[in-house]
């Protein structure tokens, strides 16, 4: 049980991290056209382009926590990447907003530079991640630490096969 509940459990991590930028959630940014949903008869699909990346912050958070096992001598640290997902997750809420905002009819030129400005969004969050993560992971035991690069490797791998 704990072999399947571990690639159980980063499956669920990479679902949440994708809505903090280290994956670009396309699935839950990219509006949908303004039919899809009645066209289709499918208003699960129709909410879900409504849902917002940061929505389930946290519960991403509880869950990264719960699962790196964070001790109180780790708290500070862990302090710090909790703000830099907050942060992460407002700022992918507001460009989210921006785009379905301007959704209307765009050309070429616009869809690529909204595509440009979601890129950017998305650096802006990793590095801001990395930052506060970095010094945190130097913290963590081995066995925390394997936990992580299982994370962190399964939203990569997730991140590879969306391209």
């Amino acid at each position: 049980m704990t072999r399947l509940k571990t690639p159980l459990l980063a499956a669920a991590f990479v679902a949440g991290v994708a809505s903090i930028g280290l994956t670009p959630a396309l699935a839950q940014t990219a509006p949908a056209p303004a039919d899809a949903g009645a066209a289709a008869g499918d208003t699960h699909h129709h909410a879900r382009a409504r849902m917002m990346p940061g929505q389930f912050v946290d519960g991403r958070i509880a869950f990264l926590k719960a699962q790196l096992k964070i001790t109180p001598a780790q708290e500070g640290q862990w302090q710090k990447v909790e703000a830099a997902m907050r942060e992460n997750a407002k700022a992918l809420d507001q460009t989210v907003a921006s785009m379905r905002q301007s959704r209307g009819d765009r050309n070429a030129v616009e869809r690529l530079e909204m595509r440009e400005q979601f890129i950017k969004v998305r650096a802006e969050n990793t590095g801001r991640f990395l930052a506060a993560f970095k010094p945190l992971y130097g913290s963590l035991s081995p066995e925390q630490q394997q936990m992580a690069d299982q994370l962190i490797d399964a939203a990569q791998h997730r991140w590879h096969h969306r391209a």
